[in-house]
């Protein structure tokens, strides 16, 4: 009975918050409801765990502090709802195929939530497709639960505290208000503000070796995104302008036949001399030069700087070892000819 009248409390709760014209104090919540009485510390305990379970299912409550208006709580209808989606049926065929797709992909996060959205498609999981979706399979199973982690903070307005290993292998303590979790190139994103640095970085989730959300005051929110940052912006850029470290000369040649692709990556034109196409730039994301060198194979090289050939050397050293026969075992080879 405890738990359908703590239902019957959500709901209204939601009820009373999203039909109020101006914010409703927690004075007058707690005349309203019968469990809310008493006040004190544990009134407002109460009340915090009611906001964050309604967080948990995308309903979130927001206080307000208007001069007008006065202060209080109300539902942020524009973070808890989305717009109707208007789809034609060929939108609705290839959004159904691909979410089929990435199901199929054990390292594909959310998956739950995915199956959520077909069913809102009315569509059949089960059915055959030919689309194969490629999201970035490096992920461990840790670091796809990391992704769910961050966008579930991003939902919350939540700090997270992260263990980073970057590009040379240095690793640090960091503390990020997330602003995006952006899929990017087959890697995974996050955006968001380093108190580290105190500006906006982004980081690779592959490399990320530890996670925590704060779980401090889970009903409320840490940080507001800064109204400079546009996510929708950012995911058009391209890699090569991700804040991973401080600016760095790269030196690239590629077969001159293939130069185009190298003009079209990295957004400069080439000097071209002995068939060889030259691109000299400066990123801040050398790890999405190296990915881009290494998928052309020997068509391309990495000329600078040492740390991307280093980087390079030990991508293809694991490729190697990957590939490389298993060695005997001597036990097993004495017992054959025995």
């Amino acid at each position: 009975m405890r738990a359908m009248d703590r239902l019957e409390r959500l709901l209204d709760l939601v009820h009373v918050l999203q039909s109020a014209r101006e914010p409703v104090p927690l004075s007058s919540l707690e005349a309203q409801f019968t469990d809310y009485r008493g006040g004190g510390e544990a009134v407002r305990r109460k009340f915090e765990r009611d906001k964050a379970e309604l967080a948990q299912i995308g309903l979130v409550l927001r206080y307000v502090d208007d001069e007008e208006a006065g202060s209080g709580y109300l539902l942020d209808a524009a973070a808890s709802y989305l717009p109707d989606l208007e789809l034609s049926d060929d939108e609705h065929a290839l959004l159904a195929s691909a979410a089929r797709a990435a199901l199929r992909d054990p390292a594909f996060p959310n998956r739950r939530a995915l199956r959520h959205a077909l069913a809102k498609l009315d569509a059949d999981e089960e059915e055959d497709t030919t689309v194969f979706v490629h999201h970035g399979a490096t992920l461990s199973s840790a670091q796809v639960e990391y992704v769910e982690l961050l966008m579930d903070a991003l939902t919350r307005r939540k700090r997270v505290a992260i263990r980073y290993r970057n590009a040379n292998g240095v690793e640090s303590e960091r503390s990020v208000d997330p602003y995006a979790v952006i899929l990017k190139g087959g890697e995974w994103y996050l955006v968001g503000h380093d108190h580290r640095s105190e500006e906006t970085r982004t980081f690779m989730v592959s490399r990320v070796k530890e996670l925590t959300v704060n779980g401090k005051a889970p009903g409320s929110s840490d940080y507001e995104i800064d109204e400079a940052f546009s996510a929708s912006e950012f995911s058009r850029r391209s890699p090569l302008t991700y804040r991973m470290h401080d600016p760095t000369k790269v030196v690239v040649d590629l077969d001159a036949d293939v130069g185009f692709l190298g003009a079209r990556w990295f957004q400069v034109e080439p000097t071209v001399h002995d068939h060889v196409a030259r691109f000299e730039f400066v990123t801040t994301n050398l790890g999405a030069v190296v990915d881009g060198v290494l998928a052309l194979g020997r068509r391309a090289e990495l000329i600078a700087p040492a740390e991307g050939r280093r980087a390079i050397a030990d991508a293809l050293r694991t490729v190697v070892s990957m590939h490389r026969p298993a060695a005997p075992d001597p036990d097993a080879t004495n017992e054959v000819l025995a």
